[in-house]
């Protein structure tokens, strides 16, 4: 099997080690989005700012709906009934009101304003003359909502979110439970870092903005809401705009060596390996699932990823142990006590139900997480064959390379190792027509692997053809070199996040330090194409 082969170069310089700290904080590394315009994204709060009032956009929202009045009879309870709204916003959890001094035929003339105003959103429950109006499990509301939404407004809100240390997938969905919407209504163009600060645009569809800019969350901040006719879709995203903090530099650090590393680095760019975030964690390499997943050997994949793992948590690892010695997936189920355990308890459950349903439990997996593991056998070949190449033909042009579509390499000005492209291994991909090609074909002989193996999973698996970039330069570079006597001490702030949320280091413990003991950091800013790993670069 191949593994995440991560050995070469781009450039043959025998520069020395440089020794330095990454990420202590969240705050050393930041991550801005560039969208599809190539402009890096800029802070705007202003739009997070809701009114009291309903805007224009919700008064022309609400004419769509037939909206019926409030009987006479029921005028003195226009309190209580001004309060389903809230409901419906989850700023309350239910309203009470007191029927006991009407009569049957207006407590049903109630009943019909809130079925014919909010449908089956809310559920109520009367006894003894007390009626308790609560929210419907469910989105009916929202379903309510985006089926009258005007024609007039885009059917997608776009918006920033700045999260810290936090994946991308989980903030969407912490954001759609918040509203009681399904995580896909929202779309990004791409995951960003989570032992991070980044920011990124996400668009959610039929979703009102007034709902999404009144919420707080910690660690999470949105901004900047705009409707758009046009949805974002996975890779629209231009690339990525990193500004990085590395510390403890050596006190005798060089600024002009460092220099000619980074000009060389401007120059030569690096080899594009998929980083160690692309394969995930589990119990054997991600990649190596994937090949059983290929191999269409079900069995021994689940097995695979339910066996007992060293980092995982020991209450995690009763529950695997119990189902590896036992074999019974209801017992071990049982067991499992951890939330964070989601592939996990998909696949036990999916066990406990058709104890030899291999196949079935892995499809029954989240789109996202089955994906992953054909992903990360791809990314491991690919990363394989990008370091072959390196050692056997440097950083060379060879006639049969493809560019990004796949296309052969047949104008003079573009046969340059920068418009170089691999393919990842799937059954529509071209190979490169040269010796590259046949290493392909070499790995997949040795992984008991045919090309028809993609093409039988493509449909629970949606690979699509990608041709990656050999070599990736960075564009807009710069550095600069820091003082800082304290440990922790915040070199770089996030302008995406609001100035009073901002934690900022108290001065007094740094004072407090030895000002004999200056320490040295690196400030190292860059923009990189989507998909490009930065911590490849770095290194």
């Amino acid at each position: 099997m191949v593994l995440n082969n991560i050995s070469e170069y781009a450039s043959d310089e025998n520069w020395h080690e440089l020794k330095c700290i990454l990420k202590r904080l969240y705050s050393d590394f930041i991550v801005i989005e560039i969208p599809s315009d190539g402009n890096v994204l800029e802070p705007k709060f202003n739009d997070n700012i809701c009114s009291e009032e309903v805007d224009e956009e919700e008064k022309e929202e609400q004419g769509n709906v037939d909206i019926v009045t409030l009987p006479k009879e029921l005028e003195c309870l226009n309190e209580q009934i001004s309060k389903f709204s809230q409901i419906l916003e989850g700023e309350i959890n239910e309203c009470i009101v007191n029927l006991k001094e009407f009569n049957k035929d207006v407590r049903k003339q109630l009943y019909g304003f809130i079925k014919n105003n909010y449908g089956s959103a809310l559920m109520t429950d009367c006894k003894d003359g007390i009626l308790t109006v609560k929210k419907s499990k469910g989105n009916a509301s929202d379903t309510r909502k985006r089926k009258f939404w005007p024609s007039a407004r885009g059917d997608y809100l776009h918006f920033t979110i700045t999260k810290e240390n936090m994946d991308t997938n989980t903030c969407i969905d912490l954001i759609a439970s918040r509203l009681n919407l399904k995580p896909s209504l929202f779309s990004v163009s791409g995951s960003k870092d989570r032992r991070a600060i980044t920011v990124q645009r996400v668009c959610a569809y039929r979703v009102n903005k007034q709902r999404l800019c009144r919420q707080h969350f910690r660690h999470l901040w949105l901004s900047d809401f705009v409707y758009s006719k046009i949805k974002l879709e996975l890779g629209d995203a231009y690339g990525n705009h990193f500004s990085i903090i590395l510390r403890d530099v050596d006190n005798n650090f060089n600024s002009e060596e460092f220099n000619n590393r980074i000009e060389k680095w401007k120059t030569n760019g690096f080899l594009n390996y998929f980083g160690s975030q692309r394969f995930g964690s589990c119990g054997v390499q991600t990649s190596e699932i994937g090949r059983l997943i290929l191999n269409q050997k079900w069995e021994e994949a689940v097995k695979a990823l339910l066996a007992p793992r060293s980092d995982a948590p020991e209450r995690i690892n009763k529950c695997l142990k119990h189902f590896n010695d036992s074999g019974n997936a209801k017992q071990a189920l049982q067991l499992l006590n951890d939330r964070s355990a989601i592939i996990e308890r998909s696949l036990l459950l999916f066990l406990s139900k058709y104890p030899n349903g291999y196949k079935g439990a892995l499809l029954a997996l989240p789109r996202n997480s089955r994906t992953m593991y054909i992903h990360a056998y791809q990314s491991a070949v690919f990363n394989h064959i990008v370091s072959k190449r390196k050692r056997i033909f440097g950083l060379k042009y060879l006639p049969g390379d493809l560019d990004i579509e796949g296309k052969i390499l047949n104008d003079e000005n573009l046969n340059k190792i920068e418009n170089v492209c691999l393919p990842l291994p799937s059954f529509e991909n071209k190979l490169p027509e040269n010796e590259v090609g046949e290493w392909y074909k070499e790995i997949a002989k040795e992984d008991g692997i045919d090309y028809e193996s993609f093409k039988k999973i493509e449909r629970h698996f949606g690979l699509g053809n990608v041709y990656r970039p050999f070599i990736q330069k960075p564009q807009n570079v710069s550095w600069q070199l820091l003082n800082y006597s304290f440990r922790d001490e915040q070199l770089q702030n996030c302008e995406f996040i609001p100035k009073n949320e901002v934690n900022e280091i108290q001065k007094e413990k740094i004072k407090e330090e030895n000002e004999e003991n200056i320490k040295k950091a690196i400030k190292l800013k860059f923009n990189l194409s989507s998909g490009t790993y930065a911590t490849i670069g770095l290194k």
